[in-house]
């Protein structure tokens, strides 16, 4: 907890940055750039995109956000979740988290094989989903 105050503190909160923070943060969302300035300004919050990705890039920086890269654009969501894995709707955009066990034993296990020391991950698969793959059938 003290870590993630001097970081704040560090970091230049300023009032847009604050409304982003906790835009992301009230949410469950994976969240865009694109929606993160729609979603202020449709609540009387007037913000521009410019700013918006300079802010979402200096909170993922300070590790008040987390990201995940997809192919078209970055998505941003709270950081405070924990480690969990993403699955990726190629058709829908759907974002589904999940962890798994073995998952994790195998990456700790194939780094160790090879020497190498990990400081972290993410694995993101991209596909269909259950209900988009139901739609083709």
């Amino acid at each position: 907890m003290l870590i993630t105050i001097i970081i704040i503190s560090m970091l230049k909160l300023t009032e847009q940055r604050q409304a982003i923070l906790y835009l992301i943060n009230s949410s469950n969302r994976h969240w865009d750039a694109e929606e993160v300035a729609r979603a202020l300004t449709d609540s009387g919050q007037a913000i521009g995109i410019a700013t918006v990705y300079r802010g979402l890039a200096a909170l993922e920086e300070a590790g008040q956000l987390g990201s995940i890269q997809m192919s078209d654009k970055k998505r941003y969501e709270r950081a405070d979740k924990g480690h969990h894995d993403h699955m990726i709707c190629t058709k829908c955009g759907r974002i589904e988290e999940f962890t798994h066990a073995r998952i994790e034993q195998l990456q700790e296990a194939i780094a160790a094989e090879r020497g190498f020391v990990v400081s972290g991950h993410q694995l993101t698969m991209f596909g269909q989903c259950k209900l988009c793959s139901l739609e083709e059938i």
